[in-house]
């Protein structure tokens, strides 16, 4: 029985990755070497970090790799103005009546969080969020899922994870949970191969 939802946030609380890949691609020139739209996508869900040592091409201190995500994560405010997806409300107020806890595990930094939430008035719909700065391994690795699930107080099987990218369904079926995909970031065909159980284009179709 499904006693919690986990809601990955870019991409799928929130259909801005393209804003993102625009962000990472702006940064990545700057430093020399420019990723790809395709890059920036396939690693969708990593924390900061990852991205940051991959254009650098070598392991960096933590306060240099700070400083540098905080660098990128500007950008990204700059240019992004958050809009909530078709359906999305009435989506969470059902989930509220049903009695269904919520949270939100992102590979996005606290300031992100702070960003979305607040400009679209959504903090009050969670019990809590797991941000970058609250585990250690990013996805695929299912910490962020089972660090949201103690948040909680469900287990691992009562949670449906929320996502939008491949890395976070394997994160969602490495941490035992259900997961349910929305098509904001990949196109269908990708998700259908990384085998979640279901996939949606809007949560208006959730509504039905």
């Amino acid at each position: 029985m499904i006693k919690a939802y986990i809601f990955d946030m870019d991409g799928t609380l929130v259909n801005n990755c393209g804003y993102h890949v625009i962000a990472w691609k702006e940064f990545s020139r700057k430093y020399g070497n420019e990723l790809t739209e395709k890059q920036v996508l396939d690693w969708m869900g990593a924390q900061g970090a990852f991205y940051v040592e991959q254009i650098m091409g070598r392991k960096l201190p933590k306060e240099e790799i700070d400083l540098l995500c905080r660098e990128k994560e500007a950008m990204y405010r700059e240019i992004y103005r958050p809009e909530m997806p078709d359906g999305l409300r009435e989506f969470l107020d059902r989930a509220h009546e049903a009695g269904i806890r919520m949270a939100v595990a992102t590979g996005g930094p606290t300031e992100n969080v702070n960003f979305i939430l607040d400009s679209l008035n959504l903090r009050n719909d969670f019990v809590g969020v797991i941000d970058s700065t609250m585990y250690t391994r990013s996805k695929p690795a299912p910490d962020c899922f089972l660090a949201a699930a103690e948040l909680l107080g469900v287990a691992p099987s009562e949670c449906r994870v929320y996502e939008d990218a491949v890395n976070g369904i394997n994160a969602a079926k490495a941490a035992g949970m259900e997961c349910h995909v929305v098509t904001f970031t990949n196109p269908r065909e990708v998700l259908e191969a990384a085998g979640p159980d279901r996939i949606f284009d809007s949560y208006r179709e959730l509504l039905a």
